[in-house]
């Protein structure tokens, strides 16, 4: 468990408690279904599941220990991560869990797919080493929605969890660049071109950050620092860096973790671990933080939410 933030990075956190938060609102897309894992006792592992924005008709996609999962931009696919013998790969899928369609096979780690606006490509993180071996690190990738034309964009850097930018020119990530003196990860935000330049950091590497996500009108880049520590919270930035502020505390009765944005950019939805009962749920709040309610409760941790378009399907 990741616990405490450096105290630079505190400082800034604090400061920035009393800024004006992202108005509710949007002018994207209609929202559609959302997918989330569930842990499955039989299984050992979580699967892949959909269900309605309001948590209603939930379906099992997956039967495979399967992860990350990201809507295409017409709602008609869904990429997502799986396990097998060999690593973990990348596959495509219909949104009722139907025409599987593998798309990496190579040793290793390829993981956390993110579609890019136009639907054309795929971006990843991967490493050909696995994450006991010594210098595990994982490079930032593209590809053809059809898995060819994989195209390395970093190196010699660990970066994680790539999202594109609305318009397609860019690419967030997370850094992870180390540990702090009390052991707890720390991870930097960086955007870097779709070519592989213009590598910038847009948030310093903080302790306990994760899961950057970008807002569909472009403006702000979303993460969290973990339920675990002191300070969590959802926070968000603007991709030159300015504009850090505070959107929403964790607090003793939910710890929020890997928030992304509602198609339309008027929601999040957002992991919540319920400190009460002790298990991970899914909750929607507005984007300015407001109204927070569960949506996902079931006997079994859920997690890895991601919320796809209107049409639901094709």
């Amino acid at each position: 468990m990741r616990t405490r933030l450096p105290l630079i990075a505190l400082a800034i956190v604090l400061a920035v408690l009393s800024s004006a938060l992202p108005a509710a609102g949007g002018d994207g897309p209609a929202n559609g279904r959302i997918t989330f894992t569930r842990l499955d006792p039989a299984l050992g592992d979580f699967s892949i599941w959909a269900a309605n924005p309001d948590g209603t008709h939930q379906q099992r996609l997956t039967h495979t220990p399967s992860a990350d999962s990201d809507w295409s931009p017409d709602g008609g696919r869904i990429a997502f991560d799986f396990a097998d013998g060999t690593g973990e790969h990348l596959a495509t899928m219909d949104p009722n869990g139907r025409h599987v369609r593998q798309l990496t096979f190579g040793k290793g780690i390829q993981g956390d797919p993110k579609w890019s606006p136009d639907g054309q490509r795929i971006t990843f993180d991967a490493s050909p080493t696995f994450p006991d071996q010594p210098g595990f690190h994982t490079d930032i990738w593209t590809m053809r929605a059809d898995g060819t034309g994989a195209r390395q964009l970093t190196s010699g850097i660990f970066g994680v969890e790539p999202v594109y930018s609305p318009d397609g020119r860019r690419i967030a990530f997370g850094r992870i660049t180390g540990v702090d003196a009390q052991g707890v990860q720390l991870e930097a935000i960086d955007v870097i071109n779709t070519d592989g330049t213009h590598l910038r950091e847009v948030v310093p590497p903080l302790a306990d950050l994760e899961h950057p996500d970008w807002s569909p009108d472009g403006t702000w880049i979303s993460f969290n620092i973990a339920p675990e520590h002191p300070q969590a919270a959802v926070m968000v930035v603007h991709p030159n860096g300015e504009g850090l502020r505070v959107l929403r505390r964790s607090d003793n009765r939910f710890g929020l973790f890997k928030p992304v944005w509602s198609p339309d950019g008027r929601q999040f939805l957002v992991g919540c671990h319920d400190f009460q009962a002790q298990i991970d749920k899914l909750c929607v709040m507005n984007a300015n933080g407001h109204n927070l309610h569960v949506i996902i409760a079931t006997p079994d941790p859920v997690n890895n939410p991601a919320w796809g378009t209107h049409p639901l399907q094709h």
